[in-house]
């Protein structure tokens, strides 16, 4: 075990893409442990990402409102995310005062800060609606889509970091799949919120715009001015 950490500790501070390489070998230890937590793990991901092509509530409700799912989702998409965008996002002025390790935690910080902050919003909106089916719809559907997505992106983020070297063309594809996975979230959001939100259709466009649309336009601003 001394060993272990001795090595990640030469890796971290030989240079950024140590740093990524260590975090990448992390993400997929934390993969395996899940795996080993859910054994259907990714047969929860297959389900919950199909919610809104459903046409009964049944197709899904076995896998519905698991807490353990939804947190080891919270963690491991917003820990691979956040190696995602440290592997592709250059030297940013707030963070040149700090090592390449603690930059890693503070952008895993901001982004698992705003998943909470997203969630937070979510319940306190549907709460306030008395729609508790579209909210753990929702939330479902979005956590299985973002572990789908993780797991794809940092899959591909592995083969351009280990093979590459950062220097191919792989993180345009990046880009495209997070393009995708923003309308797929949308989308589907648009979908379940239309075949059970018992309010008028103005309620679910106001919910879009501001919950939705707001947060994908501010995000594919950074993305695609930063990357």
């Amino acid at each position: 075990m001394k060993r272990i950490v001795i090595i990640g500790e030469l890796i971290l501070k030989y240079d950024i893409q140590g740093v990524i390489k260590f975090s990448l070998l992390i993400a997929l230890l934390l993969i395996a442990f899940i795996y080993i937590l859910i054994p259907n793990w990714f047969n929860y991901i297959k389900i919950l990402v199909l919610i809104p092509l459903q046409k009964f509530q049944w197709q899904s409700e076995k896998y519905n409102e698991n807490s353990v799912f939804r947190l080891s989702s919270l963690f491991s998409s917003t820990f691979i995310f956040s190696i995602v965008i440290f592997s592709y996002l250059p030297e940013l002025k707030w963070l040149e005062n700090y090592s390449k390790t603690t930059n890693l935690f503070i952008i895993f910080g901001y982004v698992i800060g705003l998943f909470i902050l997203k969630l937070i919003i979510d319940y306190l909106y549907f709460y306030l609606h008395k729609a508790k089916k579209a909210m753990h719809l929702i939330i479902d559907y979005q956590y299985g889509l973002n572990q789908l997505f993780a797991i794809i992106i940092g899959s591909i983020t592995l083969v351009d970091v280990f093979f590459f070297g950062l220097t191919s063309d792989l993180y345009l594809l990046t880009k495209v799949l997070l393009a995708i996975y923003l309308f797929l979230r949308f989308s589907g959001n648009a979908i379940i919120l239309t075949n059970n939100f018992g309010y008028p259709i103005l309620t679910v466009i106001v919910y879009l715009c501001t919950f939705e649309i707001a947060l994908i336009m501010i995000f594919m601003k950074i993305l695609f001015n930063n990357i």
